[in-house]
């Protein structure tokens, strides 16, 4: 190889440039970091987020209860006629339809809603119960057209509601563990719970 081309490619001239680093140093990122939090603003942002959040849970709970309220007296008041009436169910065939449109049009609404995730087994819980005594009222409605209403097919159905209210409960508290909320329970057996600037009070 000629000496002129070794030479070429061992001069400083022609041999790649070295991009230089940038002038900011790390001591520069951390005084910016430091002048952001000294300002406030991931706290403040923080804040927004878990105000959202707690908000999203608490607005979630009251519409449940509202639809699971409504049904539960329905179901429950129906459930005290027919054992003023002696668990005969044929005179009650208006309060039984009552009953089942109240119930129908809950389930609907409970089920359009979008529980936080933390809540999301207690709402399929909840789901299940809505489920079990509106087979409990079409069962009432069925036998009262055909005149073969059988007291024990509705205790059964009566036990498994029960079953899934018992479920419930801690489910609940499970969802509000995870979803870091402070609750006590009272000694009435009333569930109170905190969200940022409020509290909310469970049968």
């Amino acid at each position: 190889m000629p000496i002129a081309e070794r030479d070429y490619w061992r001069n400083d001239r022609y041999r790649p440039k070295k991009k230089k680093a940038p002038k900011f140093t790390w001591g520069f990122v951390g005084l910016l970091l430091l002048a952001l939090f000294a300002s406030g603003l991931p706290m403040k942002i923080y804040n927004e987020i878990t105000i959202h959040h707690d908000h999203k849970i608490r607005s979630y709970l009251e519409q449940r209860e509202r639809y699971y309220s409504s049904s539960d007296q329905s179901f429950k008041l129906l459930l005290t006629k027919l054992k003023e009436n002696n668990g005969n169910p044929s005179t009650l065939s208006l309060d039984i339809s009552e009953t089942n449109v109240t119930l129908t049009q809950n389930y609907q609404k409970l089920i359009e809603l979008d529980p936080p995730r933390d809540l999301k087994p207690f709402h399929d819980k909840t789901i299940e119960e809505f489920i079990i005594r509106q087979a409990a009222v079409n069962y009432l409605m069925s036998s009262d057209a055909v005149n073969a209403y059988k007291s024990e097919v509705l205790s059964i159905y009566i036990e498994e509601s029960n079953q899934k209210i018992s479920e419930l409960r801690p489910l609940l508290i499970e969802g509000l563990q995870k979803a870091d909320l402070r609750y006590q329970i009272e000694e009435d057996g009333t569930l109170t719970y905190w969200v940022k600037g409020d509290h909310m009070r469970m049968e």
